[in-house]
């Protein structure tokens, strides 16, 4: 099983490629150019999205939640994004999660109002991976992660 796991953004967007014995496959982070309008931030970072599914064929795509603090604009804007991602998880027959921030923290750390420090120490530690260049990039591992856990539990439950 493999699943990409997503920190949405605008302009830095993570990903994290897992299997299911949390093994990182690959990470990063895509940056659109600031220069582009939103619509080619979008269309930039959509292509690129595109293609690390086609790459990697995922069973699952897993994409962390808009938190919406203060800026609902830049909220709508990423939800923009979220939709473009799952239409191409649809359009390939890909399942999808999309998990709030305070799950992931909670699944990952124990505490749903973990700081990204604290996110990122488990993150590394439940993976063995120590390479991660950003916390968009550790957020998106943590992501998925989040999702093989909520999947592992379903299989016990229903194992039952």
């Amino acid at each position: 099983m493999k699943i990409i796991g997503i920190d949405p953004g605008i302009n830095k967007a993570g990903y994290g490629v897992l299997n299911e014995n949390l093994k990182v496959l690959e990470s990063g982070i895509f940056k659109s150019p600031l220069k582009l309008s939103f619509e080619n931030k979008i269309k930039y970072l959509l292509q690129n999205f595109e293609t690390l599914i086609e790459n990697f064929s995922p069973d699952y795509i897993s994409i962390e939640e808009i938190y919406v603090a203060k800026n609902v604009q830049v909220a709508l804007k990423i939800g923009i994004l979220i939709g473009g991602i799952i239409g191409i998880s649809i359009s390939r027959n890909v399942k999808f999660f999309l998990i709030p921030p305070r799950e992931i923290k909670q699944l990952i750390t124990g505490k749903g109002g973990a700081t990204k420090q604290q996110v990122k120490f488990m993150v590394e530690n439940l993976t063995n991976y120590y390479n991660f260049k950003s916390f968009e990039e550790t957020d998106a591992v943590a992501t998925a992660i989040s999702a093989i856990f909520k999947l592992k539990e379903n299989a016990i439950l229903y194992k039952r």
